[in-house]
C-alpha cells in the first residue's frame, strides 16, 4: 500500500506582524521521525481548491460550484452555476468580517426556511436558491455574468471590503447582496437564533461561478480518494471515482480499505482554525493529527503494512510534499528536528 496525506494548513497561520513558534510544546514525535527519515520538497504557496484542481488535470479556472454541486447530490447542466453561501457578517472596527457557515452550525430547516424567503423575494430576478447542503448553497444563471469574486476560504474569518464581487455585474451583484442582508435580518428564523444566543445568518457569499466541466477529468494519480471536503469529492465524481468518507482515524481506515494499492486522504481538520486565527484550537488539532495518523502510520510504514508515504502540506504561505519510504527507517544518522526547521522560507 502507498498512502498519500494531504493536509492543508500543517504550516502554522501566523499573527500579523510577527513569527510565532505555534509548534513549540508540542510532543510530535513520529512527525518529526517522518520528516527527518524522508526526502522533502518546496514549492510555492496555493490554495487547497487550487492543489485539488491540479492534481485532478485541471486548470485554476474551472468552475469550483458546479463540481461542488455534484458532491452535493445535484445535477450540473447546461447553466452557470454560482456558489451563494450562507455567512454571518460581523461588524469590527471599521469592516465586516466574514464568519462561514462552518462555524454557525446551520441545521437544514433553517436553510430551507431562509431559501425558501430568498425565493419568493427573488423570483422576478429569475434567482432560485438551491440549500443542496446547509452551509452550500447554489444558483443556476442561464448566462455567464460579467463578475470576479474571491473564494470563500480566502476571505473566512477576513475583511471584506477588499473581496466584495467586482466587475461590470459586481455593482448589480453586491446591491442584491444588501438586499438579502435586509431581508435576512428580520427574518423569523434569525429572530429565534439571536434569542437563542446564536449569530444570525445575515448574508450570502457570491463565489466560484462557471460552466461544469466539458473536457474529460484525467487525475494525475490513479487513487482512492477518502474526503469530507466537497471539491474533492465533485472532483473525484467528475473523473467516475468513488470517493469515500474521511475515516474517524488510520485505524478505521484500515478497517475498510484495500490492503493494496494508492490510497489519498484529505485530513483538512486544521483549516477553520487557521482561518481564524485560533492558535490553540490549531495545536490541539495538530495533536490529534499526530495520534490518529502520523503514529499508526509509522507503525504501519516500519512494518511493512505500507511501503510508501507521502505527505503534502499546502497553504497559501508556502508547500511541502514529504515522501518517506519503508527504507527511510535506517537512516538514523538523519536526526529528527522541531519542525519549525523544516518551514520554508524561514
Amino acid at each position: 500500500m502507498r498512502f498519500s496525506l494531504l493536509i492543508p494548513d500543517l504550516l502554522p497561520p501566523q499573527p500579523p506582524g510577527g513569527m510565532l513558534d505555534l509548534y513549540h510544546g508540542l510532543d510530535l514525535p513520529d512527525l518529526q521521525w517522518l520528516f527527518a527519515r524522508g526526502t522533502l520538497h518546496g514549492s510555492p504557496g496555493i490554495s487547497l481548491e487550487t492543489f485539488l484542481l491540479q492534481r485532478f488535470g485541471l486548470d485554476d479556472g474551472q468552475s469550483l460550484a458546479s463540481i461542488t454541486l455534484l458532491a452535493d447530490g445535484g445535477t450540473p447542466d447546461a447553466a452557470y452555476w454560482l456558489r451563494a453561501d450562507p455567512v454571518h457578517l460581523q461588524a469590527q472596527r471599521d469592516q465586516l468580517v466574514l464568519v462561514d457557515g462552518s462555524q454557525l452550525a446551520i441545521s437544514a430547516a433553517e436553510a430551507d426556511a431562509l431559501a425558501e424567503s430568498l425565493n419568493r423575494h427573488f423570483a422576478q430576478d429569475n434567482l432560485k436558491f438551491m440549500p443542496l447542503h446547509p452551509t452550500r448553497w447554489y444558483l443556476a444563471l442561464a448566462a455567464a455574468p460579467a463578475l470576479a469574486t474571491q473564494p470563500l476560504p480566502t476571505v473566512a474569518g477576513k475583511g471584506i471590503n477588499a473581496s466584495l464581487p467586482r466587475g461590470a455585474d459586481g455593482l448589480r451583484w453586491n446591491q442584491l447582496a444588501t438586499e438579502m442582508q435586509m431581508l435576512l435580518h428580520a427574518h423569523p428564523v434569525n429572530q429565534a437564533r439571536e434569542a437563542q444566543g446564536q449569530p444570525p445568518i445575515n448574508s450570502v457569499w457570491f463565489w466560484g461561478g462557471g460552466f461544469f466541466p466539458t473536457q474529460e477529468v484525467r487525475p494525475k494519480l490513479k487513487e482512492q480518494l477518502w474526503a469530507d471536503d466537497a471539491l474533492a469529492r465533485g472532483l473525484a465524481l467528475t473523473a467516475k471515482q468513488t470517493p469515500q468518507p474521511l475515516p474517524v482515524n488510520f485505524d478505521t481506515f484500515m478497517a475498510h480499505a484495500k490492503t493494496s494499492g494508492t490510497h489519498c486522504v484529505l485530513w483538512d481538520e486544521l483549516r477553520h482554525a487557521a482561518w481564524y486565527g485560533d492558535h490553540e484550537a490549531w495545536r490541539a488539532g495538530l495533536v490529534r493529527l499526530e495520534t490518529d495518523w502520523i503514529k499508526p502510520l509509522c507503525y504501519a510504514l516500519r512494518r511493512g503494512f505500507v511501503t510508501e508515504i507521502t505527505l503534502y502540506a499546502i497553504s497559501e504561505q508556502g508547500c511541502l510534499s514529504l515522501t518517506t519510504k519503508r527504507d527511510g527507517r535506517w537512516r538514523f544518522w538523519r536526526r529528527a528536528k522541531e519542525l519549525k526547521h523544516y518551514l520554508p522560507n524561514r
